[in-house]
């Protein structure tokens, strides 16, 4: 054998026709044919028919692996299985891994309970450097119906640790059943000055200051209102009772007009506000929100609404009559009434004044006289009482609007009509049980009623009911809160009125024609329009807004000139219309004097 291999070997190196050649056919003659056989079949891999070197064993093939599926969606905590193939080897056996999750040896893979892109991979046990991978995207399971992790209403987003029951009021405001942490808002509040975006839990604050922005600037700079530990921050816990109102703020201050008054800026720094209503369990469908003052949470019904008790109207001027829309959009988002200034008022919708405050009521109030068919009013009225429900709570809290200027007039009659058509006592007798909460109230009195009772019978030009001054009288004697200056005047010949100075003006007359009788009128139309005059419990109130629509301030305009100097004769000084104030400010500036000279008693 040895033999007939190198004869081979010598065969296959050189070519035919050589002496070593020739040999080799003589040798091939004495060659048995079964060697012969085998020889030609190249058994041994030694035939090479090509002329070329001989060829070795082919080489290994190499492995590879692939994984099925490559991708899979997973939520927390589900389960995919996955297969591997590998070829180039009889060793078909893998080992499985991942980056995230647990995954078993036979390619069970299951998400762990954290959100993410995870990669699983299946690795050759022949060849460790061979491997195929596929790619995992774990999210949260969807909460369950009723629940979220997270609500967005208005531009805020709260985001809880968990998904827990949801709902939303009847006027759109979302509550949580509680308790619940709150682990992020969105936009951030943030932590230094200046203080931005922010939350407070359970207005009002104890000491009665903001913590939603720090930029407070009515023209002067009032951001010792603001108090920074008042605001919350990321994780919140929660409570049945509590209620979180978070804000967004304006980027740049007073560049938003003034609700009611286009030619003036807003004075505050927030945009707007949203609140978020902790419950102890979800309320019927048609549930007001609870008064974001109110940890009693009192719950008020929107099918107990006496909606026929609202007159149907004909619109006395069609053509200056406003939609039920713009005011709509002005009530629909919460009115935070909790700052003595308004300084920090939701400036996209809310007026910074209370005078403003009163005209807007006015104007809602008598849109919902009018003859709009019933669905049309469902929403206005909704809003509308909502903001009653809002201050009511907060009247209940502790919290008021005392006389002071023009700033506290408004509040009175929301909670006056929504008391109404709830047909609830308690927000019908407000006044009586918070007696010196109103600056309307506070500010009109009969003037026999000024202490000593009896002393004056009428005013210097013959009124029996006189604006109570800056600061009012209280509510059980008619004293002044602050006599002199601050008190009442018009017991007084103009000549003895006391003057401020500086700047020089006589306080109580001024703001009698500027800021406080002129934007009373609508507020009493649509009170007594909806036979609340006894309800308000305050006839004085009525009784000066007659004077100031119907007495003919003429001779008295002159008779001041005369005695003191100063004038008032201008058209939106004059008694006996609002809408020169409103002239240029609002898009109807004759709807309250046309609805009290078709409707007034």
């Amino acid at each position: 054998m040895p033999r007939r291999n190198s004869v081979f070997s010598t065969a296959s190196r050189r070519p035919a026709g050589t002496r070593a050649g020739i040999l080799s056919r003589q040798v091939l003659g004495f060659v048995s044919p079964l060697f012969l056989l085998l020889a030609l079949s190249g058994c041994g891999g030694l035939t090479n028919t090509s002329g070329g070197p001989p060829s070795q064993n082919p080489p290994p093939r190499s492995v590879s692996v692939a994984i099925s599926p490559k991708s899979a969606p997973l939520v927390e905590g589900a389960s995919q299985q996955f297969s591997a193939s590998v070829t180039g080897s009889s060793d078909t056996a893998v080992t499985w891994s991942a980056t995230g999750g647990t995954i078993s040896s036979t390619g069970l893979y299951v998400a762990g309970s954290t959100a993410g892109n995870y990669i699983v991979t299946a690795t050759s046990a022949a060849d460790t450097t061979k491997s195929a991978q596929a790619s995992v995207a774990v999210t949260a399971p969807a909460p369950p119906p009723g629940t979220a992790a997270s609500i967005t209403k208005d531009g805020i987003t709260w985001t809880f640790s968990e998904a827990v029951p949801v709902g939303q009021f009847v006027n759109g405001d979302y509550y949580v059943v509680g308790p619940v942490t709150v682990t992020a808002i969105s936009p951030p509040p943030t932590t230094s000055s200046p203080y931005l975006n922010g939350s407070v839990v359970d207005l009002p604050t104890a000491n009665g200051k903001s913590g939603f922005d720090s930029r407070l600037n009515d023209g002067t700079d009032e951001s010792w209102w603001f108090d920074a530990t008042l605001r919350s921050y990321p994780t919140i816990t929660l409570k049945p009772g509590d209620a979180l109102v978070s804000s967004i703020s304006l980027a740049t201050i007073h560049s938003v007009p003034e609700v009611m008054r286009a030619s003036d800026m807003s004075v505050s720094p927030v945009a707007s506000d949203s609140v978020l209503t902790v419950l102890a369990s979800a309320p019927s469908a048609d549930a007001f929100r609870p008064s974001y003052c109110d940890r009693n949470q009192t719950i008020y019904q929107a099918n107990n609404l006496q909606r026929n008790l609202l007159p149907s109207l004909a619109p006395p001027n069609p053509s200056n009559t406003p939609t039920l829309a713009q005011y709509e959009a002005l009530y629909r988002q919460p009115w935070i009434d909790t700052n003595a200034f308004l300084f920090d008022a939701p400036a996209d919708y809310m007026p910074s004044y209370g005078q403003h405050i009163a005209f807007a009521d006015s104007y809602a109030g008598l849109l919902l006289m009018l003859n709009f068919q019933a669905d049309q009013k469902v929403n206005l009225t909704n809003y509308f009482v909502q903001y009653g429900i809002d201050l009511y709570g907060c009247v209940q809290a502790g919290y008021g609007w005392p006389a002071f200027g023009g700033h506290r007039s408004g509040r009175k009659m929301p909670i006056i009509l929504a008391g109404i058509l709830l047909n609830d006592s308690g927000m019908k007798n407000v006044s009586t049980t918070y007696p010196d909460q109103f600056g309307e109230d506070m500010q009109t009195l009969y003037i026999n009623q000024l202490p000593p009772a009896g002393t004056y019978q009428q005013a210097w030009q013959g009124a029996t009911v006189i604006y109570g001054g800056h600061y009012g009288v209280h509510a059980a004697d008619s004293s002044p809160v602050s006599a002199g200056l601050y008190g009442p005047y018009e017991q007084l010949q103009p000549a003895n009125w006391p003057i401020l100075t500086p700047p020089g003006e006589q306080l109580g007359e001024a703001y009698r024609r500027c800021c406080t009788s002129v934007s009373w009128v609508g507020e009493a139309l649509a009170a007594y329009l909806v036979n609340g005059e006894s309800t308000w419990n305050h006839q004085a109130f009525f009784d000066y807004v007659n004077r100031w629509m119907t007495e003919n301030d003429t001779q008295a305009v002159a008779e001041i000139l005369a005695q003191s100097g100063y004038d008032y004769s201008a058209n939106w000084e004059r008694q006996g219309q609002t809408q020169y104030w409103l002239d240029g400010e609002v898009s109807q500036p004759t709807f309250i004097d046309d609805m009290w000279n078709a409707y007034h008693w």
